[in-house]
């Protein structure tokens, strides 16, 4: 069991399913049963242009979105995430306990598996899509923080991203080269530096503005930098 499970986790997985559509005409297609986006990148977009899983009827040439359940990885982003269809929802209390409890088991059985962050519990795929949007976004701000960081000398404190992810910031936040000895005052000076060279980048000025309105919330935040 687990090493089927694992299997999952290794790979993007295709799996044959027999689907029926409206019209009444029953079917085979094969489905994505696993993503991962480090070895078929490709399927990220795939499922952002909502081409992901779709199937077409011999009969009547519908083409659809089948709902299945299936598992999207991203290690590098610590991303891993349950997707049930939304009938499932109802189901949601009893879905998360096997979740964990089947990740629990995975952590435990392979050597060499180790995940210090828990996997995502979706119902349709429109909840990952709006994550993977969400990612992107951020990813573009980084992206920029990253080029201006270099020309006006600022230095980066990576954040773990799941942790990020939960604590609604982004994992990479400035800080002034120039230390005052008060990591949150330079934390402060950092991402004041960067608005004033860029002041389009709403994730840091609303970071800055939550700093700003409680400047503790950094302790959380901080402690769970990454290691470098």
């Amino acid at each position: 069991m687990v090493y089927k499970i694992c299997k999952i986790y290794q790979m993007s997985i295709l799996s044959n399913c027999e689907i029926k559509c409206s019209c009444g005409e029953t079917f085979e297609a094969e489905l994505w049963k696993a993503v991962n986006v480090f070895d078929d990148p490709d399927l990220k977009e795939v499922i952002l242009s909502g081409r992901f899983n779709t199937v077409e009827c011999p009969k009547c040439h519908k083409v659809f979105y089948h709902e299945h359940f299936f598992i999207y990885q991203d290690l590098e982003n610590e991303i891993i995430a349950y997707i049930y269809p939304q009938a499932d929802k109802n189901m949601a209390a009893d879905l998360r306990k096997k979740m964990l409890s089947e990740f629990k088991e995975i952590s435990k059985g392979i050597e060499g598996f180790e995940i210090d962050y828990e996997p995502i519990l979706y119902f349709g795929i429109e909840d990952l899509i709006n994550t993977l949007k969400s990612e992107d976004y951020i990813k573009d701000e980084i992206d920029i923080l990253n080029f201006i960081a270099k020309r006006i000398e600022l230095d980066l404190i990576k954040i773990k991203p799941s942790k990020a992810r939960n604590l609604c910031v982004l994992h990479t936040i400035p800080k002034v080269k120039k230390t005052t000895g008060d990591l949150k005052k330079d934390i402060v000076s950092g991402l004041e530096q960067l608005l004033k060279y860029n002041p389009n980048l709403v994730e840091y000025e609303n970071l800055l503005a939550r700093i700003k309105q409680n400047i503790s919330c950094l302790d959380e935040i901080l402690s769970h930098k990454k290691e470098k």
